[in-house]
């Protein structure tokens, strides 16, 4: 039964939770003690987790594409329809991503930084803990669902405790959930505040569990 949340990464500026969501709301940023943290969450019985790093398809695609042999224009897709200038700088940016990332995948702690960021590792850790911890794990936005299929490369039996919000409509992103297989639980184009397409899925898990 899903009756509290810890939010990891989110921002709560213009958006109040309780607008959509009678859950209690934990928000915590990553830190390093990211493990404390998550254990402390789940011992005080917090019933799930949500994950955001960002939207950033850019970085996102860096780290998925680091496993594939597809080149940048096609890891975005139709990414920035009518946005034909953005479209050429994120796909620049990406290729040029690329030729580092791919170099790094046997080396974890430098592939996420260079991808995702510093955040990606203690995001790593909270959701490797919540998971063995059998904790479910909501991943919200690109990057979150990027990190997501890295974890599950190093542990595919996390598969049953991953969950992702709402997925993006990149060819980036629907190659990891090939790989993942993993429950999405909206499937829509609206682009809202990530706290907010937490509560919706938080909510939707919860109806289903009536």
């Amino acid at each position: 039964m899903i009756n509290s949340v810890l939010a990891l990464g989110f921002e709560s500026d213009k958006f109040n939770w309780s607008d959509i969501s009678p859950l209690t709301l934990e928000q915590k940023e990553f830190t390093e003690n990211c493990e404390v943290e998550v254990n402390k969450a789940i011992d005080s019985n917090i019933s799930l987790i949500g994950i955001y790093l960002g939207n950033n398809i850019v970085k996102a695609a860096s780290l998925i594409g680091a496993f594939y042999s597809i080149d940048a224009a096609s890891l975005l897709g139709k990414s920035s329809v009518g946005q034909d200038q953005l479209w050429i700088e994120n796909a620049t940016k990406l290729r040029d991503l690329l030729r580092v990332t791919r170099n790094l995948k046997s080396d974890q702690d430098q592939l996420l930084k260079n991808s995702l960021g510093e955040n990606s590792l203690g995001a790593l850790k909270s959701i490797n803990i919540a998971t063995e911890r059998k904790t479910r794990v909501v991943l919200v936005g690109p990057e979150a669902i990027a990190l997501g299929f890295f974890a599950m490369r190093g542990n595919s039996k996390i598969k049953d405790y991953l969950f992702i919000a709402n997925t993006p409509h990149i060819p980036a992103i629907i190659e990891a959930h090939k790989y993942m297989g993993c429950k999405i639980i909206m499937n829509t184009k609206e682009n809202i505040h990530p706290l907010a397409e937490l509560a919706l899925s938080v909510g939707i898990l919860k109806a289903s569990e009536l």
